[in-house]
């Protein structure tokens, strides 16, 4: 018989336990995440030292910038003049753990659900873009990573540490300023670009926030999470978003969060239960209504600013009327897409309303936008391997919807994820075989799954507590039970919550600036690539392609008005 009334958390010291299941025994070793992996002993086993691994965002910048040179040298050694094409747009669009498994599994599941097909041969939107890459995902102190680490690479030029969101290996717990980075939004907004964020998580969750707030710690949404010692140094992510730039100058904000901000629903409910620790949010202590505050800051400065918390209050507005929108339709993350929740708009939706609001203004020079499917992440992290497809079914929906609402000739449109999963598509299964079912024949055993995990909550919903050495699975579930969307696929270490993978992601891009993708490189490369393409930031600079598309919007902008002076006697002549 087993034992496994508890399970070891993140936090738990190092510790190995002995189980016997039927007449086998069986060793669990649960290791301690929290233990400093960069122990002398283990720095002096693999020759490295603190100065390799912690390097700060000069060392970071420099590798973005080497690694630019590298591409658009190759293009002009081939005579390739297309890495000098600009963008006025950019939308980049990341998948929270899609990794290579995931988008793989999620074309399948495409083909054989939503168009009764084999499967296999299905496309999602981003398949047909022209531009490729593999990007290495690892953080400055982890051979994993997490959300935090990635997004500050992605969206601020640099590397950092687990849970570290925009802020440099140099970041202190007592100290705001050291290692403090900008990102493409504060790159944009300089360059008075319109900027704006949607995701399907908290907005104050890793991903977005790393587009506006600069914190030690990933955790410290809200006032209530910033430890005691740090307040005087630190305000929360849900502040930062509505008191400091950049955030406090988005033209868009849509996504889940309302509790972070204060502003919690209380006649929210819920009609499916879902597990993990993702899904628990934190509180405010100081009574503060963030939504609010940020509608007054707004008559402040006369900027028209609408706020929603429901799909219908969405569909209602006039968005040729609004210069600003906030949007939080959930008290934590929004719903899995495959149960969603009445009064919840889905992310095609909130794509289709960022685009139409950022583009409504300033549009000579354009705007930055991230798109986050978050919730593919989290339908990992408790092996809801159907509830994670479906979200991944759902992102490409919100890529299409962007590929047709905007000009392809002015946006740059990048499609990544930030880190991978531990899921695996494995076995041997037909051609066409159900993406969710089993890998081998019904009746031959052992009977496993087409998608298993490494680890996760999955290994006790299967393991068979009366188990032998020929028996150890539990496999039969009835069809109901494994068409649930909080049906668990199986998974062979227990832990609360299954953990990331540590394999490069894929990058796809589309548009001016696409050619720019190729190769292998670094995760933080993507800023530059970003930069360059959309003439801000750091790499503004790196030729004089920029001061050229200056010059050409100059004159273009001459020749119109020069058109409409001309034209002003003709319509005198008409109005006589």
């Amino acid at each position: 018989m087993i034992n496994l009334d508890a399970y070891p958390s993140r936090s738990d010291p190092s510790r190995a336990k002995c189980y016997l299941i039927g007449s086998m025994q069986t060793t669990i070793v649960f290791v301690n995440y929290s233990q400093n992996i960069y122990s002398h002993s283990i720095l002096k086993r693999t020759s490295l030292n603190s100065n390799h691994i912690f390097l700060d965002s000069k060392f970071w910048f420099n590798v973005g910038l080497k690694q630019l040179e590298k591409i658009v040298n190759v293009a002009k050694n081939n005579d390739d003049n297309s890495y000098k094409k600009k963008a006025k747009n950019i939308i980049i669009f990341v998948g929270d753990g899609m990794g290579v498994t995931t988008i793989t599994a999620g074309r399948i599941y495409k083909g054989q659900y939503l168009k009764h097909g084999p499967g296999e041969e299905e496309r999602l939107s981003f398949d047909e873009f022209p531009y490729t890459a593999l990007v290495k995902t690892y953080n400055v102190d982890k051979q994993v990573p997490d959300s935090a680490g990635t997004a500050t690479a992605m969206f601020c030029g640099s590397k950092a540490h687990y849970g570290a969101i925009g802020m440099d290996s140099t970041r202190s717990p007592n100290n705001s300023t050291q290692g403090r980075l900008t990102s493409i939004m504060d790159w944009a907004q300089k360059e008075n670009k319109r900027t704006g964020i949607v995701t399907t998580t908290r907005i104050t969750h890793a991903t977005p926030a790393a587009t506006y707030a600069r914190i030690y710690h990933r955790d410290w949404e809200c006032d209530s999470k910033v430890p005691e010692q740090s307040k005087d140094h630190y305000i929360d992510i849900a502040r930062q978003l509505v008191e400091t730039s950049p955030g406090n100058k988005f033209n868009v904000v849509l996504g889940g969060g309302l509790q972070p901000l204060g502003a919690t629903n209380p006649r929210e409910t819920r009609t499916t239960l879902w597990e993990g620790g993702t899904e628990k949010v934190c509180s405010r202590n100081d009574s503060l209504n963030l939504p609010e505050m940020w509608l007054k800051m707004g008559k402040e400065i006369n900027d028209e600013r609408a706020f929603v918390s429901t799909q219908k209050e969405l569909k209602q507005l006039d968005l040729k009327k609004i210069n600003s929108l906030m949007g939080l339709f959930r008290n934590n993350h929004m719903t899995y897409a495959i149960a969603k929740e009445e009064g919840e708009p889905s992310l095609k939706e909130m794509t289709e309303a960022a685009i139409d609001v950022l583009e409504r203004g300033n549009k000579s020079k354009g705007y930055v936008l991230l798109v986050e499917g978050g919730r593919i992440d989290q339908g990992h992290h408790q092996n809801y391997a159907r509830a994670a497809l479906h979200e991944v079914y759902e992102f490409d929906m919100a890529i299409q919807a962007a590929l047709e609402r905007t000009n392809k000739n002015e946006t740059l449109i990048l499609v990544t994820a930030d880190h991978s999963h531990a899921v695996t598509l494995n076995g041997y299964p037909a051609r066409g075989n159900d993406i969710l079912g089993f890998a081998n024949k019904p009746g031959q055993d052992p009977i496993y799954e087409t998608l298993t995990y490494a680890n996760g909550p999955g290994f006790k919903d299967h393991l068979n507590l009366n188990a032998t050495t020929e028996n150890i699975w539990i496999t039969n579930f009835t069809d109901k039970q494994r068409q649930s969307s909080t049906y668990r696929h199986l998974a062979t270490l227990p832990l609360p919550d299954e953990t990331h993978g540590g394999e490069d992601v894929a990058l796809f891009a589309h548009g001016p600036g696409s050619s720019l993708v190729r190769g292998v490189f670094e995760q933080n490369y993507i800023a530059f690539v970003m930069s360059y393409a959309g003439c801000m930031g750091p790499a503004k600079d790196f030729d004089n392609s920029c001061q050229h598309r200056s010059s050409a919007e100059s004159l273009s902008m001459s020749l119109l008005l020069f058109a409409a002076i001309s034209f002003v006697p003709y319509i005198h002549i008409f109005d006589n």
